[in-house]
């Protein structure tokens, strides 16, 4: 994996934060982040301290690294705003430079794998890039199918008391049963907590909300405050809203949960920009739509391990567009009758 196009990712981070991000910023940022649950854990720290709210978590570290990132912020902000009529803005900037100076401290201090119940082993990190999926067996023969795009860590060997893996990205459970050992999934704040269960968890950085989707079993969903807490009975599921931070649950139909393992896309009710995210994904390309205007629909469909091409003519007969395929290169664009 070449990792040279993430040098310079403090300062990528910094014009996100300040809203000077280009096109190309927000892809390295995004693929970034989908690397390891490491990179996205700290990306989302720093984002909560320049949003000026407290980090989610009680960990001493993430208090300590707010205490010095707005002392510095304010520091700097007094200096300047005496020659500025706009301290906020100066404020922001200070900010973003002293996030240069710490992301390495956070990388360092507070995100790598932590001893569990005594027991420190050596960690183990899978990441599938875009059109890869991948299954891996687990300590305990667990299983998890892991999908593109997603990245997963854990311990190589489990505790005599938990069983811990961190996701970023999207992934099916299959949970061998341990009375003793309660199986728990961290993801963007979320804890998933099972004992011998099927469940899928959906969390990726460009959609608003953390999906999980129960099959069989039960599990416990809470965010990392445990200020919200669910417990799903097979075939529910809970959506967390990642901007108000709370906690919704849905009811789902018994064929929807993990049917992406098996090669199946499904469409339920999935806006425009969810389709092209999901068929990019799936199939490893990139889908130009500039040329298309009528991108104000909602899609219901199935695709049983159909090529891009029956997929994009299923589609594109629904929603009236028409499509050029060039190797990984896909554009859609109106109909003739809609120019």
């Amino acid at each position: 994996m070449d990792l040279s196009q993430y040098s310079d990712i403090e300062e990528v981070i910094i014009r996100n934060l300040t809203g000077t991000a280009h096109k190309k910023d927000q892809k390295v940022l995004e693929e970034w982040r989908l690397l390891s649950p490491q990179n996205e854990n700290s990306y989302n720290l720093l984002l909560q301290m320049w949003e000026g709210k407290s980090p989610q978590s009680s960990d001493p570290g993430y208090q300590m690294l707010e205490k010095y990132i707005w002392e510095a912020g304010h520091r700097q902000d007094h200096k300047l705003s005496v020659q500025s009529k706009q301290p906020g803005i100066i404020f922001k900037i200070a900010a973003a430079v002293v996030v240069l100076c710490v992301l390495s401290w956070v990388m360092l201090n507070i995100i790598p794998e932590k001893e569990i119940a005594g027991v420190q082993e050596e960690p183990v990190y899978t990441y599938n890039p875009t059109g890869q999926k991948s299954k891996i067996t687990l300590p305990d023969h667990s299983v998890i199918y892991l999908n593109s795009e997603s990245s997963l860590s854990y311990l190589k060997g489990f505790s005599d008391s938990i069983r811990h893996v961190q996701l970023a990205g999207e992934a099916y459970f299959e949970v061998e049963p341990d009375i003793n050992r309660p199986f728990v999934v961290e993801t963007g704040g979320i804890r998933t907590v099972a004992l011998g269960t099927s469940f899928n968890v959906r969390n990726y950085p460009e959609e608003c909300s953390i999906k999980i989707s129960l099959l069989s079993g039960k599990v416990k969903v809470t965010d990392n405050q445990a200020s919200n807490e669910v417990l799903l009975e097979p075939f529910e599921q809970v959506k967390f809203l990642k901007e108000s931070r709370t906690l919704r649950m849905t009811q789902l139909e018994a064929d929807h949960v993990g049917t992406w393992k098996d090669g199946v896309i499904y469409f339920q009710s999935s806006p425009f920009k969810d389709v092209i995210k999901t068929l990019e994904r799936s199939y490893d390309v990139v889908i130009d739509t500039m040329g298309y205007t009528n991108k104000d629909w909602n899609y219901t469909g199935k695709f049983d391990n159909m090529s891009l091409e029956i997929v994009l003519t299923r589609i594109g007969y629904s929603e009236s567009f028409k499509f050029d395929m060039d190797g990984r290169k896909i554009k859609i664009y109106n109909e003739p009758d809609n120019l």
